[in-house]
Order: C-alpha cells, then structure tokens, then sequence
C-alpha cells in the first residue's frame, strides 16, 4: 500500500480529493448555520412588542422608542421617498 502513495500523481490525487471533501463538509456546516441563523430572527411584531415592552419597563427613554420605532418603520425605497406622488421607476402602468 506505501508504493501506491510513493507514486507524486497519486499523492496529488488523493490530496485533491482530500480538499475536495474538506470543502464539501465546509459548505455544508455553513448552510446547516444559515438555516439556524435564518430561523432564528425574530418577526417585526414580536420586535416591535419588545421594545413596547423595554419603554414600559423604563429600560429606554419615550425620545429612544419614538427613534426605534421610526427607524424599524421606514421602508427602503430609494432616492425618491420623499415625492409619493410619482410611481417608482420600475412600476408598469398596467400593474
């Protein structure tokens, strides 16, 4: 069994497919945490309870809940936020 990794194509082989699983097994712990990760957020009702929650509790100034909850209100939509009269760039007339 030694001659056969004696052989430099057949160490380069082996060390390739060695690589090749170490990348598999990588990937796959990465997207076993994304799920984990992904799954873990909280949805913005329950966000917003909890910080309903900390200013009745006192933990965060009327000033701080009001910020918060204007920042987790926004909606990105781009340059032209401020003008909701005219329709996004990308709106067809026909939808």
């Amino acid at each position: 069994m030694q001659e056969v990794f004696a052989n430099p194509t057949v160490r380069a082989g082996a060390a390739v497919l060695v690589l090749c699983v170490l990348i598999f097994v990588g990937f796959y712990f990465v997207s076993i945490f994304r799920d984990y990760a992904a799954e873990d957020r909280e949805t913005p009702p329950d966000v917003l309870a909890n910080l309903e929650e900390m200013h009745r509790k006192g933990d965060i100034s009327e000033a701080e809940f009001r910020t918060i909850q204007a920042t987790t209100h926004r909606q990105p939509v781009g340059p032209s936020d401020t003008d909701a009269s005219s329709p996004p760039d990308d709106a067809s007339p026909n939808s």
